[in-house]
Order: structure tokens, then sequence, then C-alpha cells
């Protein structure tokens, strides 16, 4: 936009430099005044052929004698008639006076006001941290072991940078610009920090910038399929909170939240699940405060009737070592039950590998989430006997016909599999496996059928059928609750999915 009315401007006469000066001082004062911007530096820049005069009026009248507005000028040129005029505004104004006679000045000159707003900060020590936009980016190329697909490894990444300032005492002064340190972060490490299982059923957590755009939220999808690969959205960065959040309707939420307030608020929530097939009526409860040091607000979900509540048992580390190995146990992939980001050494292990090897005291260093530890080896204790009652209906024929699958899930993650169909023969083949996002336990969501079946009552089983692009079959569900006086808890869910209609529960 700016290019295209420099363009229309037709140079005749000189500069009217006054009313420029005048306008950028406005300008900068109201910033001030309302607390926009940084609130660091504040800088006028004038880059011109000669100043006929120097201004004293506008600087008495806008900047004097605080001079909080930093001037710069840069004569450009041969011509030196006026050059006094030019250096006495950067000298009075806290500035500094640049001369650019040649192109071959113009790279190293320009640059000299960045040294001498840096000065006070290397002096003070005082480093600012930026962090940027949300933006779409290839993780490391060499990454077979961590993503199976080139897709895969495109991940939602912001950077955090500062810079490096010399600190040698003979040019500390000169507050010499070094250059500048920063490293990517996708963000979906950072997600990891707001611990799923706490969360609840349908509880979330999501970020967003001062500009009320997302940087991560369960509604956020920056991807769409073209043809076979995936590619990001059209403005898939600049994606506000209302439109994800949108029963936000006076925005009481999005607005303390782009101010970086701290606070909480109810809403009535119309959630939709199963890709938009299913709705379902919540009361949601939003929790939010900015993050220290960033442009960023965090944002938390708590719906009522979860994540308020959880139930914890022990049991001993041998006992739930036993089970834990079973066949028919998996864990959920993408939590954290153990940091193997940190030492390279660890990242060859899953999730449940190294938990385990933690258990036996194979890998002490490993950074272990201890509750959430606990809380698995009680599940893998108590649903323990899952796996032979499962074995003794088809052994004793009281399996009906049609039941494929027999599954359980637990709020710690923890799932058991009894599959009673082969592959081949089995109707819903994709259904449990890794590329089912939507049934499995993933950093931002808890399973589509542990969901539905906790908004049901507990030990009465809910079916609803599913359409996978022609392939039909039924699923049963029941929610597993655990009382303790008027206090009830979610445990976890058991399900069953069969082909033919056929129908097939057995309540725990």
């Amino acid at each position: 936009h700016f290019k295209l009315l420099v363009e229309e401007l037709h140079v005749k006469g000189e500069a009217k430099i006054k009313n420029a000066m005048k306008e950028s001082f406005k300008i900068l004062n109201e910033a001030r005044m309302n607390g926009q911007g940084s609130m660091c530096n504040q800088a006028i820049m004038l880059i011109t052929d000669g100043a006929m005069e120097d201004f004293e009026s506008v600087f008495e009248e806008f900047n004097w004698p605080e001079r909080r507005v930093r001037v710069f000028t840069y004569l450009i040129g041969r011509e030196m008639t006026f050059a006094q005029n030019t250096q006495w505004i950067a000298c009075n104004n806290k500035g500094y006076y640049t001369h650019i006679s040649t192109l071959a000045d113009v790279q190293e000159n320009v640059m000299e006001y960045l040294h001498v707003l840096s000065r006070p900060m290397v002096i003070n020590h005082d480093h600012d941290i930026i962090w940027t936009e949300a933006y779409m980016d290839t993780v490391l190329p060499n990454t077979k072991e961590l993503f199976n697909t080139k897709a895969q490894s495109l991940l939602l990444m912001t950077s955090v940078a500062m810079p490096v300032f010399s600190k040698k005492k003979e040019t500390l002064s000169h507050g010499i610009l070094l250059g500048v340190v920063g490293t990517d972060i996708p963000l979906m490490e950072v997600m990891k920090l707001a611990p799923r299982y706490m969360l609840g059923a349908h509880g979330y957590a999501f970020l967003l910038n001062n500009n009320g755009y997302i940087l991560a939220h369960p509604d956020l999808r920056p991807l769409y399929k073209d043809g076979k690969k995936l590619k990001p959205k059209p403005n898939y960065n600049s994606v506000d909170l209302s439109e994800v959040e949108w029963e936000d309707t006076d925005e009481m939420l999005r607005t303390p939240m782009v101010k970086g307030e701290t606070g909480s608020i109810i809403l009535n929530i119309r959630a939709s699940v199963d890709k938009g097939k299913r709705p379902m009526y919540l009361i949601n409860n939003y929790f939010y405060t900015n993050i220290a040091e960033t442009p960023f607000s965090f944002g938390m979900v708590l719906t009522k009737g979860h994540g308020s509540l959880m139930f914890t048992g022990n049991v001993s580390v041998e006992e739930g070592l036993h089970d834990l190995t079973s066949p028919d146990l998996s864990i959920a992939s993408e939590w954290t039950y153990c940091e193997t980001d940190i030492d390279p050494d660890h990242r060859k292990y899953t999730q449940h590998q190294a938990v385990i090897r933690y258990l036996q005291g194979k890998e002490p260093d490993l950074e272990c989430d201890e509750l959430l530890l606990q809380q698995t080896l009680f599940d893998a204790v108590v649903t323990a006997p899952l796996e032979a009652y499962w074995n003794a209906l088809m052994l004793n024929d009281r399996l009906e016909s049609g039941v494929e699958t027999a599954f359980l899930g637990t709020r710690s993650g923890l799932m058991r599999i009894m599959r009673y169909a082969g592959t081949e023969t089995r109707v819903a083949k994709k259904f449990l496996t890794p590329s089912d996002k939507d049934n499995l336990f993933t950093i931002d969501h808890f399973p589509l059928w542990y969901r539905l079946a906790v908004e049901n009552t507990p030990g009465r089983f809910y079916y609803y059928a599913v359409n996978d692009k022609g392939v039909k079959y039924v699923i049963a569900i029941t929610a597993v609750t655990v009382s303790s006086g008027e206090r009830t808890a979610m445990a976890g869910g058991e399900f069953h999915y069969c082909s033919h209609g056929s129908l097939y529960g057995e309540q725990l």
C-alpha cells in the first residue's frame, strides 16, 4: 500500500519536513500515552538531501526537555551546504548523524542507529527477547525416527531470539551488536506443558498472541489435502480466536486475553465432535493468563463435571510393571509420561518403552511425570483381569457373531484391546490404528468414543453407527466411574465395535 502511494508522488519544490515532523511526534506520543507498541525506544529517522532549517520550534513543542523520541538524520549526496542543520537535529535529540555520499556507504552507515539504541541495553545487561508469530515449517530433514512422512514433519512453529552484544570492557560504551541468537520451537512442544490427563475428557489448552490470533488450539487445522499432499491453508497463521471460540459473542474471553490479563469466564458451549456430525452441549470454565516476557496468552478449558476431580490409587511398582508389559496394553504415544527429548540416547524409546525402562531402574536419568505414572500403574493393575475375561467370552462361545473388537480406555491414556477378528476379516480395518487419530488419545483431545461415553449414564451402553467411506459398523460404549460419597470421577470406558449391526455389551 505504501509503495503504491509513493509511486503516485510527484517531486517538486521542497519537502514539507516540518509538517512531517509534527505528525510523527503526534503519532508517537499518542502510542506512548495509550501503551501501544513495545514501550521501549521511540525514534524518527530523517533521510534528506539537506535540511534548510533546524526545526528547533518543533522540538521545543513536542520533544524537549525529556527528549523521549530520538531523531536520527541521514544526509544523502555530496552536497554539504545544509550539513550543519542536519547534524544539529540529531545531536540535540539523542540521535546520530550520518553522511551517506555514495552507494557503498549505505549498508554500513544506515545500521548505525542500532548501536546507538543498544548502548543502554549493553551497559545495563538488559537484553530483549523476541517471539515471532506462528509459522509453518518442516523440522529437521533427518527425522525418520520421529515422522513417517514429510507431511507429518510440517509443523506450526514459533521462533524466540535475542541480540548478542560485545561485553569487552574496551568496547562496552560503544554498544556493539555482534548478532542475534535464536531457536525454533514447535508449538506442539509448548502444548505438552499442559498435561492432557489433568484437563478431563473435554478439556483442552490453547495459546494466542496479542493480536488475538491462535498459535495452538484443538480446532485450529492449518493444513489441507491437495491430492496426496498436505499444504498450509491461506492465512493459516492469522486465524482469530473468535473463529473457533465463536460462542464468545461479546468477546468477554478474547478482549482480556489480548490485553494479557488473568481471569476466568463461564460459557455455554455447543461443541461438535466426529468431524461435525455430533453435537455436545457443555458448560465450559475458561481460565486464562499471560505468559511472562512473551506476547502470548495461555488459556485452559475445564468442562463442568469433568477435570475438577481425580481419583488416585497406589500399587507397587513390581505389580504394576508385570501388568504394564501385557501384549494387549498400550499407552498414549503423544503424551509425555517420560521426557525423551532431553538426552539424545533416550529418543529411540517410545513412551511405553521409556516408562518400563524407568520403572525397571534401567534409565534412572529420565524425567518422568510421577503422578501420571502412578495412575498408569494403578490402571494397568485393576484392568489386568479383562484380558482373561474377554478370552473366556470367546472360549465359552458367549460372544455374539459380528463382534470384532473389545477395548477399554482409562483417563491415564492406557488402552487394552482384544481383537476377535483378524485383519483380513475385520470390517473396520482402520479403527484404533495410528492413522485413526480421532479414536486415539492424542496431544490435544481424548478419543471420540471416550468423550461420548462420559456424557452418557455410567453403566448403560450408548450405541452409535459409523459409516467410514461405505464401511459400516456400530460402536457400543459405556462410562466407568468411581464414587466416594457424593463425589464421582471418571475412570475410563469399556467399548465394543461390531459389524453387521450386531450389538453386544457386558457391564463392568
